[in-house]
Parts: C-alpha cells; structure tokens; sequence
C-alpha cells in the first residue's frame, strides 16, 4: 500500500466516507455524506517530489505525465473489496493526493434506488448511444458499473470497456468483459475506440468523453450497430448536446447533430442531494429519445428540449425538478435542498402542485 494510507483508509470505510483529501503539511480530510470531515488526530500528511515515496506512488509511466503535467490519475487495490482512484497534483505550496473510495461489491438497482430506465437499458437495447451526466461525485460510474454487471448476469455479451483509470473490476459471467486501462493497455480514448471494431464487440463502455476524437468514435460506434455507453461531466440534457456539437469545428456540426438525432437513444443527468434522514437520496432529470427531441435536436433548437420533455407524458422523461418534487411529497428531501438543486426553481412549485 503505498505510503502506508492503511489506516487512514479503514478509518475512512468505517466512516462510509466516499473521498480522502491529503494535501502535504496538513491533515486528511474525509468526505462523508456530502460534508468534508476534519481528521483532527491525524499525522499532517507528507509527500514532496523526488522522494522514494512518490516513485513507490507512481508507476514510471505515471511518473513522467506527471513531472510533465504537474498532475495524473491511477489507482490502487486496498483489500479484495476496494480499490482507490486517485489524482495527484502539484498546488501552490506543495502537493495534493485526492482519493475516491470503490467499494469492488458492485450494488444492484434497487440497492441504488436507480429509476426503472436503467434496467430497461440493461435488458432489451441492443443498440444505441447512451449518456449518463452529472458533476463529478454524484454516482456517475458507479450507476453505469451497475449497468455492466446487469447485463453481465442477464445477457451473452462481448464487452469492451475503456477506462481512465479502471475503477470496479468486472468479472466474466455470462458475457465477455475485457477491460484496458489508459495509459496502462491503450494509449487514448480515440485509439482504443478505433480498435474497437476490428475486436467484435457487442457493447463498448467509455469511462468519459472528453475531446472531439472520443465523442466521434462514440457515434460512429452507435452508428454501426453497438450499444455505447458514457459519461459525461455536465449538468442536464440540454447542456450534454450543446457540449457535444460545441466540440466539434463549426462546419462539421450540422452532420453532428444529424448523426446524434439517429444515434442518440437516451440522457440520464444524477445527482446525489442530502436526504431528511442525513443520507444521500438519487435524484435525476431522464431523457429519452422521441420524434420531437431528434427533430429538435437536428433543427439547432435544444433549447426546446425542456418543452419536450414536459409533453412528453408517455415516452418515459422525467426533468429533475420533476423528481425532487416527487422526493418532497415521499418526504426524503426538504423543499429547501429542492430549491438548493433545482435548474428552475419556479418549476418545483409547479410539480409539488401535481403530486397534491
């Protein structure tokens, strides 16, 4: 274990804390329930450049990104149930090692209070593009690693997952799962996706997109008869297209927006929002793809997508505000942390009059 984090790891499991803050010359700081713990008893943490306890940190690769970089991403195995993803940075006055905890027990959907969608995903689509969104920390990858081990016990797949780094370790069930790491096994995203095609997969999983190359690779992937999966770090649906097309030169956008009208199947942003009872309550805006959203979405007009989904009472969308009134009327979240989380505020009066 490097660095001797041990303890500070157990500590912070017996805690349920989700993160692990280390900055050199203080001391660590836990993430727990949404809120940032002071370890008050703890020795101020010590990491400085050049020191065999950060080669013994960083494998070479890792290393040289970064002395070039000032900052890199990996991760680490504690025990057989948990592993760390980890970012270490250079900061003003020393270095910063941030740690997010991965419990490798992966939960199902209703262990996660997931919306129904999810399963529906995980059993009857064979094809198409799908898009879970949100700030980092709200669940993003542990929604989609439940997802994976769905299918997984459900369905003979081939599935190739794309990771920076890998988080949970998926084990073959009744599909095929062959997981590469960045910088480990695959040199980038967009290399990887390329030789995505000639290894006969089912199902492509794409820890995030990032750049043009990946989100292209995505689509044309989609495009040829597979199921793509991603994450994204952005705030709603509307935002995630605007994103996608905004990352690409302005003469190529329109044969963007044609391709993610056919290919795009569904958008879900979560959040995880402080509950009444001290614990985190899941929270969504779902998306799913009509003939009004394609249409919008190929017209330049995403901004109408909200009207969309209002109207659409049948095709399974659901806009956030939409949900945390649902939350307040089942009495798990208090209208303020509503109104704290809203995109239009006005909107959760709205909903809260149709739940009476």
């Amino acid at each position: 274990m490097p660095l001797n984090l041990t303890p500070l790891i157990e500590l912070a499991l017996n805690q349920n804390a989700t993160d692990i803050h280390l900055q050199t010359g203080y001391n660590a700081v836990l993430r727990v329930n949404g809120k940032l713990l002071l370890v008050e008893d703890s020795e101020p943490f010590q990491l400085t450049e050049g020191t065999q306890d950060l080669k013994d940190l960083l494998n070479e690769k890792q290393h040289a990104y970064f002395k070039e970089h000032g900052n890199v991403d990996f991760a680490f195995t504690h025990d057989a149930d948990v592993r760390l993803r980890a970012n270490l940075f250079r900061r003003q006055d020393g270095l910063t090692l941030s740690l997010r905890i991965i419990r490798n027990k992966i939960l199902n959907f209703d262990q996660l209070n997931l919306p129904p969608v999810f399963k529906d995903i995980a059993e009857n689509y064979k094809q198409g593009f799908f898009l879970i969104v949100g700030p980092t920390g709200q669940g993003k990858t542990t929604s989609l690693a439940s997802v994976v081990k769905h299918i997984n016990d459900q369905r003979s797949e081939h599935i190739v997952t794309i990771e920076d780094p890998i988080e949970y370790i998926i084990h073959n069930n009744k599909s095929v799962i062959e997981q590469r790491e960045i910088g480990t096994h695959a040199s980038s995203f967009a290399n990887s996706l390329r030789a995505c095609m000639r290894q006969d997969p089912d199902i492509i999983i794409i820890g995030e997109m990032r750049d043009q190359e990946t989100m292209q690779a995505a689509i044309t992937l989609a495009e040829t008869g597979h199921l793509v999966f991603s994450t994204m770090h952005t705030n709603n649906s509307v935002q995630t297209i605007d994103r996608i097309i905004d990352a690409f030169p302005e003469q190529k956008q329109k044969q963007i927006r044609i391709q993610l009208a056919s290919t795009l199947s569904g958008v879900i942003s979560q959040r995880l929002v402080p509950g009444i009872d001290g614990n985190l309550v899941f929270a969504f805006e779902q998306m799913l793809m009509t003939d009004a959203v394609r249409n919008i979405i190929r017209s330049e007009k995403v901004e109408q997508i909200y009207n969309a989904l209002q109207a659409d009472e049948e095709g399974g969308s659901v806009r956030l505000e939409q949900c945390l009134a649902k939350l307040i009327y089942d009495k798990k979240i208090t209208k303020e942390t509503a109104l704290a989380y809203a995109s239009n505020r006005d909107l959760i009066e709205v909903f809260e009059d149709y739940n009476k």
